[in-house]
């Protein structure tokens, strides 16, 4: 189980960056002309549509100069995103995942996607993948149990019958008591065999 769920997780975390790189290619291909153009209401109406990525924290376009040029969401402050970091590509922090996409047109660099997305897609897999597990345990352990009580009744009280049987006969001398046959099983062979032996002992003692 520890080794599905080791494997789950790096697999996300492949799967997501695959994602988000998709989507950013996606709306950096789409922001060039706002770029190129310094058009701002566009370029803030194409990061608006990311509120259909439920999972997008925020995002913003830098220009070619490292300035925040649009943002999303419209309403948060442009003073919270910070000037252009110095890496590129698609990294984990501790609580996110985040992306810098270069927007190009030809060869010509315009500017930088930034692309923040939450991991709440991952906790939300764990979280089923737990229950799915502890169902599992508790199917199993009640089946178990079960299996332990049929076992018991077929097995262990056959068994216990004989020893109180052997015990009567070990301490009283008593050839005359008989062990109970459970079934024609192996153990009820064995009970036949025992009672046989004590009859023959017991008619031997009459004499």
């Amino acid at each position: 189980m520890g080794s599905f769920f080791v494997y789950e997780y790096f697999l996300f975390r492949k799967t997501t960056i695959q994602e988000l790189s998709t989507l950013g290619q996606i709306i950096s291909t789409n922001s060039t002309a706002a770029l190129a153009f310094e058009d701002k209401e566009d370029a803030t109406e194409i990061l608006t549509a990311l509120k259909a990525e439920r999972h997008i924290v925020s995002a913003c376009l830098y220009n070619k100069d490292g300035v925040v040029f649009a943002h999303y969401p419209p309403d948060r402050e442009i003073t919270s995103f910070t000037a252009k970091p110095d890496w590129e590509g698609y990294r984990y922090t501790a609580t996110y995942l985040e992306g810098l996409q270069p927007v190009m047109k030809g060869s010509r660099r315009l500017g930088t996607l930034y692309l923040k997305s939450d991991l709440k897609a991952m906790y939300d897999r764990f979280k089923l993948y737990g229950i799915i597990a502890a169902s599992v345990m508790g199917v199993s352990f009640f089946l178990a149990y079960l299996l332990s009580r049929v076992l018991q009744r077929n097995i262990s009280k056959p068994i216990l019958d004989l020893v109180v049987t052997a015990t009567a006969i070990s301490h009283w001398r008593d050839y005359s008591v008989r062990a109970h046959k459970q079934g024609n099983d192996e153990l009820g062979l064995l009970t036949d065999a025992l009672n046989h032996m004590l009859e023959q002992v017991q008619s031997k003692t009459k004499r």
